[in-house]
């Protein structure tokens, strides 16, 4: 029999422990169908309300095969889903999320086009945003710019929202790096993938602010391009602007013609400044992460799992 795991990350989401329970149950009695054992992987990451309390007792009545991990203090989406490939040995995994965007009636099929498809990841790419249109636009323009840098780990829809095998999650834990974005460093294996395309609920609400969102943001760029040699080409583009400036003034100053003054030259020192404050705060983020990882801190701190057997 093979076993699944389905780890679901969750923030004070005690009022959807009932959602969760019915998705899982709704996997579990498709799949069981195909000789597969489903199992729940809960991490509470941090949560102030009784999220974990209320998942054990919902779970020791129904008698669902669970595991339950609870942290310390909030670390992060991303160090829950890290944390959940950690500490449960599985077939297969898929990474759902406990705020409804993500259906758990599409798991079945994604299991199914695993096997059928011989690949080891089964990306489900958001077909829309299900957010206002602000959040779409930047969403777009973040995507926008990661193409022009050529990173091919952060594609347009992408989400965690992704079943894979052992071996993808044994290639994950390899990895030593602090600062980890987990659909990314899935990406970036390169293993044999396919993906199928769903449609987030559009009345969802999410624990991701736009600061959590711009910090991941960030954080996936910086990771994984080499954003630096940016600072190359603006300044080899400020030198050139320089220097047609220049030959504009000494042409200026030899016919005779008037030079705009102090708003010329006010323009010109915003202009400079802000490129040079921007190259700036891009070093910046780079030193905090290599700060973060020469540190060598543990990606989290477990205050207790909680093993359920079922039925």
């Amino acid at each position: 029999m093979k076993q699944l795991a389905v780890i679901v990350p969750a923030l004070n989401e005690s009022r959807r422990v009932e959602t969760v329970i019915a998705g899982l149950r709704s996997i579990h009695a498709t799949l069981s169908k195909s000789n597969v054992r489903t199992v729940l992987v809960m991490v509470d990451d941090g949560s102030r309300d009784d999220t974990f309390e209320i998942f054990e007792k919902k779970l020791l009545q129904e008698k669902i095969a669970a595991k339950l991990i609870r942290f310390v203090r909030n670390f992060g989406k991303d160090s829950a889903v890290f944390a959940g490939m950690q500490e449960m040995d599985a077939d297969f995994y898929v990474i759902v999320d406990a705020d409804g965007q993500t259906p758990f009636s599409l798991v079945p099929e994604m299991y199914r086009r695993i096997i059928a498809e011989k690949v080891e990841v089964v990306y489900a790419v958001k077909e829309q945003e299900p957010y206002h249109w602000l959040r779409r636009f930047l969403t777009a323009l973040f995507f926008f710019v990661a193409r022009k840098l050529g990173i091919r780990e952060l594609k347009k829809g992408s989400s965690d929202f992704m079943l894979f095998s052992r071996s993808v999650r044994n290639s994950v834990l390899q990895m030593q790096e602090r600062e980890i974005v987990v659909r990314n460093l899935v990406r970036w294996l390169g293993m044999p993938s396919l993906e199928i395309s769903f449609k987030p609920g559009a009345s969802a609400v999410t624990t991701f602010t736009f600061k959590k969102l711009f910090l991941l943001g960030v954080r996936s760029i910086i990771s994984f391009s080499h954003i630096l040699r940016i600072n190359f080409f603006v300044a080899l583009g400020y030198w050139i602007f320089s220097f047609f400036y220049a030959l504009l003034i000494l042409h200026n100053k030899f016919t005779g013609r008037i030079v705009a003054g102090l708003s010329t030259m006010t323009l010109l020192t915003l202009i400079s400044f802000g490129l040079m404050f921007f190259m700036i705060a891009i070093i910046g983020e780079y030193l905090i992460i290599l700060f973060e990882e020469v540190k060598k801190r543990p990606r989290f701190s477990i205050a207790r799992i909680l093993d359920i057997e079922g039925k």
